[in-house]
């Protein structure tokens, strides 16, 4: 779920901060308020919106499983696989939903940066690439560990900001995850959530009025460098 949202709005956050770049808009937004609160609010309303999604998914699939569950021609269904879509279930409407959903905000985050960096609106298409490559990697990263999540490689990156929100449901789903270390993984992710925020906030004004021309890595090095 984290891999399908991000596919779809981090594209569409790094395109609408890209699409700002080198406008005059820009310039009297700023001069109106804080970069960071305006860096801030794109990212609220983004997320908003992404959480309207997942309660809508969640509502139409509780609606849809009450309505298989009074269909005779499901019923056949339910009695060989009952248990397994309870397990799904179980395992969705947990905590790992708030491991998806602090993971969708930081690549989120992610994709806004590099969206401040392209340096003009029609390079928008490229902006999202880091944060979907990253995510591309941590998603097939736990494919080898689907029957091997006590792992030491698994418990390593399951504290890892980008890969915790991954690798922490596969061991919560595995019942290899004590409390303690759920909580102390979700802690973590939080602060690095934070800290990006303050972040990029600090360096904003200055990335979306660069325009500088250069590939999209060397400004997103020159831009985690900037002061």
């Amino acid at each position: 779920m984290v891999y399908m949202i991000l596919t779809t709005y981090s594209s569409i956050t790094a395109q609408e901060i890209a699409s700002e770049k080198g406008t005059k808009v820009m310039e009297i937004i700023f001069s109106s308020t804080t970069a960071g609160k305006y860096f801030c609010g794109k990212i609220l309303g983004v997320l908003m919106v992404i959480a309207t999604q997942l309660v809508v998914y969640l509502l139409g699939g509780w609606a849809s499983l009450i309505a298989a569950h009074h269909m005779s021609m499901a019923d056949s269904f339910f009695r060989d696989y009952g248990s397994l879509v309870n397990q799904v279930i179980g395992n969705l409407v947990s905590v790992n939903l708030l491991f998806l959903f602090l993971g969708v905000i930081i690549y989120t985050i992610l994709a806004a940066f590099s969206g401040a960096l392209v340096a003009k609106a029609e390079d928008a298409s490229k902006a999202s690439y880091p944060a979907v490559y990253l995510s591309m990697a941590a998603f097939f990263a736990t494919f080898p560990f689907q029957n091997n999540a006590d792992a030491l490689l698994v418990k390593i990156l399951s504290y890892v900001p980008f890969f915790s929100s991954y690798f922490m449901p596969l061991r919560i789903i595995n019942g290899v995850a004590s409390p303690v270390e759920i909580g102390f993984s979700l802690g973590l992710l939080i602060v690095a959530i934070l800290l990006l925020v303050w972040y990029i906030s600090g360096i904003y004004k200055g990335l979306i009025l660069q325009a500088d021309e250069g590939n999209l890595w060397h400004r997103f090095r020159r831009g985690l460098s900037y002061r």
